[in-house]
C-alpha cells in the first residue's frame, strides 16, 4: 500500500520562499578589479636596465653563512645590466654621500658596489669605454659585505644602494 502525501502552502509561504530564492538566483553585484601598470621605455641610444626583470624595487636578501676559522660571511647580490651610449661613455657614481651600507639602526655594515668590475664610491667614474657603450654590452652589478676581518654584530640589517648613471659626452680633440 502506497501513500501519498499532500502539502497544503500558504500564499504568504509561497511568496517569503520565491523572494528568498529570487536573491540567491538574481544577478550578483558587479566586481571590479583594478590593475596597476607601469613602464619605463629608455631612449635606445642611451640605456642603463636589468637584463632581468622584476628584481629592481624588491629586498634582495644577503644571506648570512657560519664560518669554523673566522668570522660569518654575507653572501653578495650579482645581477646583470644591459648598458649602451651610442654617443659616449657611460660613467656610475653611488649616490648617497655616506656610501652604500647595511645597518641595524645600531650597527653599520660596508658594502662595496662595482659595476663592470669597477669599485663605485660618491664620484663619477667611467665604467664602460665609448666603444664598448656605442655596441652595447652586458655588465655585472656586484654588492658584497666589505671585509672587516671582524664578526657582524647580530641583528636585523637592510639598506638601499642608490647609483647614478651618466651618459659621458665624447672627447673631441
Amino acid at each position: 500500500m502506497q501513500r501519498t502525501f499532500i502539502a497544503t502552502v500558504s500564499p504568504l509561504a509561497l511568496a517569503l520562499f520565491a523572494a528568498l530564492g529570487a536573491t540567491q538566483v538574481s544577478a550578483a553585484d558587479p566586481i571590479e578589479v583594478q590593475v596597476q601598470l607601469v613602464a619605463s621605455i629608455p631612449s635606445t641610444s642611451f640605456y642603463v636596465v636589468p637584463a632581468q626583470t622584476g628584481w629592481i624595487g624588491v629586498a634582495q636578501r644577503m644571506e648570512w653563512t657560519p664560518s669554523a676559522t673566522g668570522p660569518g660571511k654575507l653572501s653578495s647580490l650579482r645581477r646583470a645590466f644591459d648598458v649602451k651610449n651610442s654617443s659616449g661613455a657611460i660613467a656610475a657614481r653611488i649616490t648617497d654621500a655616506d656610501g652604500a651600507y647595511l645597518s641595524s639602526g645600531e650597527q653599520m655594515v660596508p658594502l662595496e658596489v662595482s659595476f663592470n668590475n669597477m669599485a663605485l664610491n660618491n664620484t663619477s667614474k667611467e665604467f664602460i669605454s665609448a666603444t664598448e657603450a656605442a655596441a652595447g654590452k652586458r655588465v655585472d652589478l656586484t654588492i658584497a659585505a666589505v671585509d672587516t676581518g671582524s664578526e657582524f654584530t647580530p641583528g636585523e640589517y637592510s639598506g638601499i644602494v642608490n647609483m647614478t648613471f651618466d651618459a659621458v659626452a665624447p672627447v673631441t680633440p
